[in-house]
């Protein structure tokens, strides 16, 4: 080891520590200062932000508290800010363009416009380093070598000083290549990947006849929301158990970010994963929230409007006090809650103490209004549904397009390429399990399609570099 990776090694030691002794309640306090300040240089270097301070009454306003931000300043979204101002004027006036090394944009599923994050030099130079934090947080990287295969598509990359990363993007031969080839190098593998193109890497690898096996492996699953039956799924192919829940146990955990904003905003730990299971054991067809941690000295959260429920719309400040796009108060899109005493009462004494311990925040996670097919249905019954019985989730390729209709929508279903199974008793099988699952009569439920992969008429462009769109208009 080099003198200067064991200078990171100790450094990243020492902050761990250093968050261990905080609570929740401190980096939260902190948190509102940091607000403030970013406020405050926001009204000051942002041209796009001083017209929208100016049409909400806010106009020459060189300070306000956290407690007078939440309540007064405007509430961001793409369509007032990427779809309205151009580039100049979203660019803080305090960063060079000639400082710019980087540039990360959303999706574009939310619809037409493009949100985008820039990355100066000096902020790509430091996120190697707050990954690596992360990674030893979450895997213990400074105790065992590691290879990080990251299979994100729309090229979103990042690196590392400690893991060495292989980007591969959307390309399962070439991710299991590497991991055939590389990992008797390493003592851990970290595949980092979203949930439909796992399966896809799940499946070629089960032809090439790989055995996963010998590999501690780790997942990150990223994009897209997912199910705890599909957590099992992905869990029994890698040969991993996913209840052990030990410190030093493998971890098949979920991250959220978002391209205008940031990566890796969100994150699951061992604990809160043990809390969304003990919820989906006691009802295996609810639609549950995701369950999150995150750094309230890199993001200020709000749920905004509140329902009587607690959900409300997911509202995010990034603290960063050289933020090349100032954004406070930016809205997702996503719906959310804090949690509340009804959330921990399902799991253990020992879990219930370490959720509590747990220095970092947390927040459940609800997703999108848009994932209601209606009153009764959500795209989440159907994501768990796929993967209830894996000897039917086998014959998948995960793709699927729910249609809105009268009386119960209709589920169209894609095969994996090489199915040997029969379309129709596959669409059967699917159907019993609805009614089965979900407690609905036959004549209720809805009706089922399976399509062999070649026929299926949402996804022959499915390539995996965009987010799929599981659901439609009838």
């Amino acid at each position: 080891m080099s003198p200067l990776s064991r200078v990171r090694r100790i450094g990243r030691k020492f902050m761990l520590q250093q968050l261990s002794r905080q609570t929740p309640d401190k980096l939260l306090a902190l948190s509102r200062g940091r607000l403030e300040r970013c406020f405050e240089r926001a009204a000051r270097v942002s041209p796009a932000y001083r017209t929208l301070l100016a049409e909400a009454g806010l106009a020459g306003t060189a300070a306000l508290s956290a407690k007078d931000i939440v309540a007064r300043a405007p509430l961001l979204d793409k369509s007032n800010t990427f779809a309205r101002f151009t580039i100049t004027e979203l660019l803080a006036e305090d960063i060079p363009p000639s400082s710019i090394a980087g540039v990360l944009t959303s999706s574009g599923q939310g619809g037409k416009t493009f949100g985008f994050g820039l990355s100066t030099r000096a902020q790509m130079d430091a996120s190697a380093g707050a990954i690596d934090l992360g990674l030893q947080l979450a895997f213990g990287i400074d105790e065992r070598s590691t290879l990080l295969v990251n299979c994100l598509p729309m090229g979103v990359v990042f690196s590392s000083r400690t893991v060495a990363v292989a980007n591969v993007s959307v390309r399962e031969d070439m991710a299991l290549a590497i991991v055939r080839q590389a990992m008797p190098l390493y003592e851990q593998l970290i595949l980092c990947v979203d949930p439909l193109f796992c399966k896809r890497l799940l499946d070629h690898a089960q032809q090439q006849g790989f055995d996963w096996s010998g590999l501690r492996t780790h997942v990150i699953l990223g994009e897209e929301t997912f199910s705890e039956d599909f957590r099992s799924y992905v869990a029994d192919r890698l040969h991993v158990e996913v209840d052990a829940g030990g410190a030093d146990d493998p971890l098949i955990g979920s991250s959220m970010g978002a391209g205008e904003l940031g990566l890796n905003l969100f994150f699951e730990t061992r604990e809160t994963i043990s809390l969304r299971r003990a919820h989906h054991r006691r009802d295996p067809g609810a639609v549950l929230p995701v369950f999150f941690c995150y750094d309230p000295l890199r993001t200020f959260v709000e749920i905004h409007a509140p329902d009587a429920e607690g959900v409300g719309e997911l509202v995010i400040t990034v603290l960063d006090a050289k933020a090349t796009i100032p954004l406070i108060r930016y809205c997702t899109g996503d719906l959310a809650r804090w949690l509340t005493e009804s959330d921990y009462a399902l799991v253990p004494a020992d879990v219930r103490v370490r959720l509590r311990a747990q220095p970092l925040p947390m927040i459940a996670m609800l997703g999108r209004k848009r994932d209601w097919v209606d009153a009764r249905w959500h795209v989440d019954h159907f994501k768990s549904l796929l993967y209830r019985r894996p000897a039917l989730a086998d014959q998948l390729s995960g793709a699927f397009r729910v249609l809105a209709g009268e009386p119960a929508p209709v589920w169209e279903v894609q095969l994996r390429r090489d199915a040997a199974a029969d379309p129709q008793a596959m669409a059967e099988a699917l159907a019993s399990l609805v009614c089965e699952q979900c407690g609905v009569p036959a004549e209720a439920a809805p009706a089922v399609h399976c399509h062999r992969y070649e026929a299926f008429p949402y996804g022959m462009g499915l390539d995996y570099e965009r987010k799929f769109a599981y659901l439609g208009a009838r």
